[in-house]
């Protein structure tokens, strides 16, 4: 499948097709950014190579009932807090989430006695800074699995960097990785992003900052 949008005269191809390895892509394309998440580590080329702890996250879908007349105010901004609130409208929002760690579980789809134990969790924390989410009832829940950075000295710090040496052959500059934002990367992906797209396209890494590189060499050792 592929769309195609464009904005202040550049275009942007979005292709959506299955690649088994990275190798695949060598020709194509002058340089390549993975960014799969949790899911980079079913590359063979990366697969068992990546510091990332997985943690499965259930998210609780809530409505307000068209009965209750103080829903969220509109263009009232999301909450940040032990238990996080997306508003998505007026009259729905989600909260979340739960923390499973060392899940394998990929899938989004939430079993009854999992999405009940989560509402159970998040529901006293979401209320201690939005009490009025007592009056919205559940709908349903998602989830995901996050592919979160290892714990350093400096903190838990996202993985940037080039991988041409995990690919193999005579590369210089192709493969890139974009992992690791964790729980937060939402307040940062931006300028991180703005950071790899300059390294890539100048085929200079060190426009990253090293902290957010040194976790190869960690593997290295």
């Amino acid at each position: 499948n592929m769309s195609t949008t464009g904005f202040g005269g550049r275009e942007l191809c979005l292709h959506k097709k299955s690649v088994d390895n990275l190798l695949e892509l060598a020709v194509e394309y002058d340089a390549v950014i993975i960014c799969l998440g949790a899911r980079a580590a079913f590359l063979p080329e990366l697969s068992g190579r990546l510091p990332l702890r997985t943690c499965r996250g259930v998210i609780a879908h809530l409505q307000l009932p068209d009965k209750i007349g103080e829903y969220y105010p509109e263009h009232s901004p999301s909450i940040l807090s032990d238990a996080w609130l997306a508003v998505q409208g007026p009259r729905n929002l989600h909260i979340g989430s739960t923390w499973e760690w060392k899940s394998r579980n990929y899938s989004t789809k939430v079993p009854t006695e999992e999405a009940s134990k989560a509402l159970e969790e998040l529901l006293p924390k979401a209320s201690a800074v939005y009490p009025g989410i007592k009056n919205w009832t559940f709908t349903g829940a998602s989830a995901g699995l996050r592919a979160m950075p290892p714990l350093t000295p400096h903190g838990s710090l996202p993985l940037l960097g080039c991988v041409d040496d995990f690919v193999g052959g005579n590369h210089a500059c192709k493969y890139w990785l974009f992992a690791g934002l964790g729980a937060r990367g939402l307040l940062y992906h931006g300028w991180l992003g703005k950071l790899m797209a300059q390294a890539v396209l100048s085929c200079n890494e060190d426009l990253i900052p090293c902290e957010l590189v040194s976790w190869r060499n960690k593997i290295k050792q």
